[in-house]
């Protein structure tokens, strides 16, 4: 780890986050953020009972994720890795062990997710990023990572089942997925 590096890592240990709010370093960038609301937290939820479902997967929501090489420290909306894979309980998840992450957009990070996380989790090695769009009623899944970069985008409806290939052989579906009543979230 870099001077640099310590110091972003101290920062984000040293700052007080006020309850309801959350913070991630993306790209060198602080970034606070309030928590969801109740139809973000539902479609988290979906996507860990339907995770749950299936064995061999160890599942988590807003937990912050390492890399080893980079200093980003996002926290997914969600993400699954293989059950096996050892955790340190009293620091974060490894970053380069992740499956698949999905963030669930919403109108203040909407922009990050979009694209700076699509990056992010390129360069981290997840094969699998998953958007979840309530404003579009739509789900898109970045796949099949080469060299970092993610080289294909499927979007699927909400309704439709998203079929997952290796290692998960199973479908998200997404029919239980909430809404906004409008596309500007109102």
């Amino acid at each position: 780890m870099t001077v640099v590096d310590e110091r972003a890592h101290s920062i984000l240990d040293g700052i007080e986050v006020p309850e309801g709010f959350r913070v991630e370093l993306i790209n060198g960038n602080v970034i606070v953020s309030p928590s969801g609301k109740p139809l973000h937290w539902k479609i988290q939820l979906e996507l860990l009972r339907q995770f749950a479902l299936h064995s061999g997967w160890e599942v988590a929501a807003e937990q912050t994720i390492r890399h080893p090489g980079y200093t980003d420290e996002p926290q997914p909306d969600f993400f699954a890795m293989p059950a096996d894979v050892p955790v340190d309980l009293e620091g974060s998840y490894p970053g380069d062990q992740l499956a698949l992450v999905a963030e669930v957009l919403s109108r203040s990070t909407k922009g990050i997710d979009l694209i700076d996380k699509v990056d992010l989790y390129g360069r981290f090695g997840i094969p699998f990023y998953l958007v979840v769009d309530p404003f579009k009623r739509e789900c898109t899944l970045h796949c099949f990572l080469e060299h970092g970069v993610y080289n294909d985008a499927l979007t699927f409806e909400f309704g439709r089942k998203i079929p997952l290939p290796e290692p998960f052989r199973f479908s998200i579906d997404t029919s239980a997925f909430p809404a906004y009543r409008s596309p500007d979230g109102s």
